[in-house]
C-alpha cells in the first residue's frame, strides 16, 4: 500500500488530537450525567409523598445579576414549585440545604440553587460560600437590587 506522506502525517495528527480529547470529553459527559441525575433526584425528593409539583427547572448565568460569585461556578438552578405543600418545602432549611449540597456537588459549574412558588416572588436561595459551605442566602437590602454580591440577594 502506497500512502502519501502528507496524508499519513495528517491522519496521525488527527488521531492524536482525538485520543487526547477523548478523556476530556468522557469527563464532561460524566459531569453532565451526574448533574442531570442530581436534578432528577432533587425533583423526586421535592415531589415524593407531598402535595407539591416541580413545574420547571431553569438554569441561569449568575454573572447577569451578581457582582461577586465563584468564577469557576457561574451557573445557578431555580426550581418552580406549585401545590398545597409548597410553603412547607420553602421553609424547610435542612431539606433544601441537603438538596442544594447534592446539586452543587454533582454540577461543577453551579454555585447557587433557588426554590420558589411558581409565578410569584416567594423564592428562597441557597448556595456555595467560602470554605465550600452551603448556606441560605439572605436579602440584606429591602429592594434586593440586581448586581448584588453573591450570597446576598
Amino acid at each position: 500500500m502506497n500512502v502519501h506522506p502528507f496524508i499519513a502525517t495528517g491522519l496521525i495528527a488527527t488521531h492524536s488530537i482525538i485520543c487526547i480529547s477523548l478523556p476530556t470529553l468522557a469527563q464532561n459527559i460524566k459531569s453532565i450525567s451526574g448533574c442531570n441525575t442530581a436534578l432528577r433526584l432533587a425533583k423526586n425528593q421535592i415531589q415524593n409523598n407531598r402535595k407539591v409539583k416541580v413545574v420547571n427547572i431553569y438554569q441561569s448565568n449568575i454573572a447577569e445579576n451578581y457582582k461577586l460569585y465563584p468564577k469557576n461556578r457561574p451557573h445557578s438552578y431555580a426550581f418552580g414549585l406549585e401545590g398545597a405543600a409548597t410553603e412547607s418545602i420553602l421553609i424547610s432549611g435542612r431539606f433544601l440545604t441537603s438538596i442544594t449540597e447534592n446539586i452543587i456537588s454533582n454540577c461543577p459549574s453551579v454555585s447557587m440553587v433557588s426554590f420558589g412558588l411558581n409565578h410569584s416572588d416567594y423564592v428562597v436561595t441557597y448556595g456555595l460560600l467560602k470554605a465550600n459551605r452551603i448556606k441560605f442566602f439572605e436579602c440584606r437590602n429591602v429592594e434586593c437590587r440586581y448586581k448584588t454580591l453573591h450570597s446576598y440577594i
